[in-house]
């Protein structure tokens, strides 16, 4: 009876931990997830321990906790055919480009990292599943708000602190945010160069599922893309898009 009571409080703290995450509200410390979930606060403590150790949950340097690369690994793993099927056109893209390539999710006002692949001699370590970047200033977060209007953009950035984020050419007001939407949606890709990263290029396009919602984004990262590969690029991610899109609407 112990032991089903640890899994249930187990899956109630991770519960918790996702559900913040996707708000883009600062994090649950031990005591704010104690006070939210009812839980008693050493029951939280160890509990969360556990689950940092399995790779559930990560804390920050904040001591606040959020979902794992082990969680988005498992939900990764459980998701439609078309996320199974992503892995080998991020491969095939990688294999002819050269590239980081990636598929992103919507988590609030952030993108989240559910699959990649890179090129062997250019495997960064800080990119994993589970990580998160600003929404409004990368090429996958762009993807994602491909559909959206102004008004929506205001209701999910209104918050969003601008100036400070992201790299030398990011956006810095939701005006600028659309206006570049408006720009990309007309040339059929997302363009977001330097705007995450100084001297990085940044393209994507939207995966779309049932009735043609954004269900992710697919985007191709690199440092080193000649200016003369990038039409090719582009119409090889976009075709890789289409046929991801196809697999989600089945």
């Amino acid at each position: 009876m112990h032991q089903q009571s640890s899994l249930s409080q187990g899956l109630q703290l991770l519960a918790a931990a996702t559900q913040r995450e996707a708000t883009g509200r600062s994090a649950f410390t031990v005591s704010r997830l104690a006070d939210h979930t009812g839980l008693e606060r050493s029951r939280v403590s160890r509990l969360t321990q556990e689950l940092v150790q399995l790779g559930m949950l990560e804390k920050n340097r904040d001591l606040a906790f959020r979902p794992g690369p082990r969680h988005f690994e498992v939900a990764a793993a459980r998701q439609m055919p078309w996320l199974r099927e992503a892995r080998r056109e991020l491969r095939g893209l990688v294999s002819a480009f050269q590239v980081d390539a990636r598929i992103s999710a919507s988590l609030g006002d952030r993108a989240l990292l559910l699959r990649f692949e890179s090129p062997a001699s250019g495997a960064s370590t800080s990119v994993r599943p589970g990580m998160v970047t600003p929404i409004w200033c990368t090429g996958a977060g762009r993807a994602l708000l491909w559909d959206a209007s102004t008004d929506q953009l205001q209701a999910l950035l209104g918050h969003a602190q601008f100036v400070g984020v992201g790299g030398p050419r990011a956006p810095y007001s939701i005006t600028e945010l659309s206006e570049r939407l408006t720009r990309d949606r007309a040339t059929g890709h997302i363009d977001a160069f330097e705007e995450f990263e100084h001297g990085t290029s940044d393209l994507a396009a939207p995966i779309r599922g049932e009735e043609g919602a954004i269900v992710a984004a697919l985007s191709c990262v690199s440092r080193a893309l000649p200016e003369t590969a990038q039409p090719r690029l582009v119409a090889a991610m976009a075709a890789a898009a289409d046929r991801l899109s196809a697999l989600a609407d089945s």
